[in-house]
C-alpha cells in the first residue's frame, strides 16, 4: 500500500501583516490529523511587511507549528516583485540575496527539511530569459552553499521554468539543487510526466487542481489532472516526502476536513486500483 504523509501550506504574512488565523489554523490542522506543514512566508518584501520583520517573525511561527507537533516539512521562501533574486541587475540580486541567505540562516535554527522558491521570472519578461538565466543559476548555487537543508526550485505558470524541459536544464546545471513540482503551474506538460522526468531532484510537491488554463489552487478531481496517474508517478520514483496540498482555501471555502477527506478518497482509490 503506497501512503504519504499528509500536509498542507500555511500562510504566516499576509501583505498587510501577519495572518491572524495563523494559530488558530495550525491547532486545527493538528486537529485533523495532518502530519507536516510547509511555512508559506507569502508575498513579504512589500511596503507593509518586510524583510527585516518576516526575518524577526518567522521563529514564533516555526515554534507554533513545532509546539503542536507537526513536521516542519518546507519553507515557503517570499515571492515579491522587490525580492527579485533571478534580476541580471547585480545590485538588485545582491540585495534579493543577502535577504534571502539571512532567512535561511534564521529558519535552519529549527532545522526544516526543504526550502522552496520561486524564480521570479514574469511572462512579460520572455526576452530577457537567457539574461536572467545565469543569475537564477548563481542565487540557487548560493541558497544551496548557506544550508544542509534541500533548496527546491519551483516550477513557475507562464514563466520560466514553466516546462519540464526547463526544469531539467537548471537542475542539470546546479549540483545539489532540488525541485517542488506544483501540480497546477504545468500547462505545456502533464503533472505525471513531470514527475517521472524530475524524480531524481523531487523533494516536495504542491498539491492541487486546475483547468489546464491557468492556474487555479482547486481541490484535487475538480480539474483536468489525473490523480491516479499521478500518484502512480509518485510511487514509481519512490516519493516518500509529504503530499502538501496549497489550495485557495479562503477563496473556494475549502475547510481542513475537506482537505483530509479529499487525501483519504484519493489514496484509498489508488491503493485499491494497484491492487487488483
Amino acid at each position: 500500500m503506497y501512503q504519504l504523509d499528509l500536509g498542507t501550506t500555511v500562510h504566516l504574512f499576509r501583505p498587510d501583516g501577519l495572518n491572524k488565523e495563523f494559530y488558530e489554523s495550525i491547532k486545527e490542522i493538528k486537529r485533523q490529523g495532518f502530519k507536516s506543514i510547509e511555512l508559506s512566508l507569502g508575498k513579504v518584501g512589500g511596503y507593509k511587511v518586510n524583510m527585516e520583520q518576516c526575518i524577526e517573525k518567522v521563529g514564533d511561527g516555526i515554534k507554533a507549528v513545532l509546539d503542536e507537533g507537526l513536521i516542519l516539512n518546507s519553507i515557503h521562501m517570499p515571492f515579491q516583485r522587490f525580492i527579485y533574486i533571478s534580476s541580471y541587475d547585480e545590485d538588485v540580486r545582491a540585495f534579493a540575496l543577502d535577504a534571502f541567505c539571512k532567512l535561511i540562516e534564521e529558519c535552519d535554527k529549527y532545522n526544516p527539511n526543504h526550502y522552496v522558491f520561486h524564480s521570479k521570472t514574469k511572462a512579460k519578461e520572455a526576452p530577457f530569459w537567457e539574461l536572467r538565466k545565469p543569475a537564477l543559476t548563481d542565487t540557487f548555487r548560493r541558497m544551496i552553499a548557506t544550508t544542509k537543508n534541500n533548496i527546491c526550485i519551483e516550477n513557475m505558470v507562464t514563466s520560466f521554468p514553466d516546462n519540464i524541459t526547463d526544469m531539467v536544464s537548471i537542475l542539470e546545471e546546479v549540483e545539489g539543487g532540488k525541485c517542488c513540482i506544483d501540480m497546477n503551474h504545468f500547462l505545456h506538460d502533464k503533472v505525471e510526466d513531470a514527475i517521472s522526468a524530475l524524480g531524481k531532484w523531487l523533494c516536495a510537491v504542491h498539491v492541487s487542481d486546475y483547468d489546464g488554463i491557468y492556474e487555479k489552487h482547486w481541490m484535487p478531481k475538480e480539474g483536468v489532472n489525473d490523480w491516479m496517474k499521478i500518484i502512480g508517478a509518485l510511487e514509481k520514483v519512490g516519493y516518500k516526502g509529504a503530499f502538501t496540498y496549497e489550495l485557495l482555501r479562503e477563496k473556494y471555502g475549502y475547510t481542513y476536513a475537506d482537505i483530509r477527506k479529499n487525501y483519504e478518497m484519493l489514496f484509498e482509490e489508488y491503493n485499491k486500483t494497484t491492487s487488483r
